[in-house]
């Protein structure tokens, strides 16, 4: 067993109960395996002044009855937006970040194993430095979309603070390739873990039930997404591109500004977790024309759940999308988006085959798997063992 210490820049807690569920997932996963988890998620009581009042310290009970310690240490953030002084305010709050973790590490009776943390600014650069105070391994997971924060802290500023770290671990080869591009860590310590599911609440339902339970007609040909209702997402190319499809609905799960106004939207509106399975079982393909990704949620849970995808022809999809199970396409051309649902909308053997495609690859992306390997990379970067 080890003993892990987990940074995180946001964290699940009482105020936002939503916030990075997906690395909680993981931490509980972590623990599930049989070793010490404690997580620190330092709250900026500058940018919510509801923090002030929240609790310093909680236990979370996982699925399989183990515990997690959360620390909530606080510390004064000024962002990493734009605007007067950027490059200013990112270094400033990093240094307070650090200050936060450091008062919990420099208490700890007993010294971690491994620091595990996520995302890249500020708690991957925290990391390293507590790694080396330490002498701790130290690790940061790469899955951002968008990479303006660590632009702003700057690439040569990060390949001087990441030196020192043993490993990154990449959602996708899209990821893994901008932190080698980019000079910030070399490509030998970088490896790629796509995103994965718990494997007992993500698997196929029966469509006729699914579509009961949403109150969806039993015999329309239905796509549809999941995600944020923005232009990155896709939502409204979605919609032409089903707008120009006789016999075809489709249904979204999410929020945002952009609203489908088609008469071929049966709903658009936000699903609660725990009925995201029945969503995608209730698809017939499921759509994602996104134009960025670390690695997305939504598509992994999607092919857990036997759907056939369509999605981008882009590197954030080719760890979890192939032949097999679907077909990828320009996110920001409509007449492929068309076409595709088109191709598959008239092949029964075609959608078939791409279902069972996700179904076989869904036994790698599993939640369990995922935290298994990334605690084997964890340990053969460490020692040099080998997996």
């Amino acid at each position: 067993m080890s003993k892990i210490i987990i940074l995180a820049n946001k964290y699940p807690n009482k105020l936002e109960p939503t916030a990075c569920v997906f690395i909680q997932q993981l931490v509980w996963s972590f623990a599930d395996l049989g070793n010490e988890c404690e997580v620190i998620a330092p709250l900026p009581v500058t940018l919510n002044p509801k923090y002030l009042g929240y609790v310093n310290e909680e236990i979370e009970i996982t699925e399989n009855q183990n515990k997690v310690k959360v620390h909530h240490p606080k510390y004064i953030s000024f962002g990493q937006g734009d605007g007067v002084g950027q490059k200013a305010r990112v270094l400033f709050t990093t240094k307070m970040y650090e200050k936060a973790v450091d008062r919990i590490l420099s208490k700890m009776d007993a010294k971690p194993d491994y620091i595990y943390s996520h995302f890249l600014c500020p708690s991957g650069v925290i990391a390293a430095r507590m790694g080396r105070k330490y002498s701790i391994p130290s690790y940061f997971a790469h899955g951002e979309a968008l990479y303006a924060g660590d632009e702003k802290y700057g690439n040569v500023r990060l390949k001087k603070e990441l030196e020192s770290i043993n490993g990154v671990i990449a959602v996708s080869t899209q990821n893994k390739n901008y932190v080698a591009d980019a000079g910030i860590v070399t490509p030998d310590k970088i490896n790629v873990f796509p995103n994965g599911f718990r494997k007992e609440r993500f698997y196929p339902r029966d469509k006729k039930e699914s579509r009961q339970l949403l109150g969806l007609p039993e015999d329309e040909f239905i796509v549809g997404m999941c995600g944020s209702f923005d232009d990155r997402k896709g939502i409204l190319r979605l919609q032409f591109a089903v707008d120009q499809i006789e016999g075809v609905s489709f249904i979204c799960a999410g929020k945002g500004e952009l609203i489908p106004t088609s008469q071929k939207c049966l709903f658009a509106k936000s699903v609660k977790n725990d009925e995201l399975p029945w969503f995608y079982s209730a698809l017939d393909i499921f759509v994602l024309p996104t134009q960025n990704e670390g690695c997305c949620n939504a598509i992994v849970e999607a092919i857990a759940c036997g759907c056939p995808i369509i999605s981008s022809d882009r590197d954030f999809n080719t760890d979890i999308c192939d032949n097999t199970n679907s077909i990828l396409v320009d996110p920001n051309n409509v007449d492929e988006i068309k076409n595709a649902i088109v191709e598959l909308k008239n092949s029964n053997s075609l959608r078939h085959q791409l279902s069972e495609g996700s179904i076989k690859k869904s036994k790698s992306l599993t939640l369990n798997q995922r935290a298994s390997n990334i605690l084997c990379f964890i340990e053969k970067m460490a020692k040099g063992n080998i997996c």
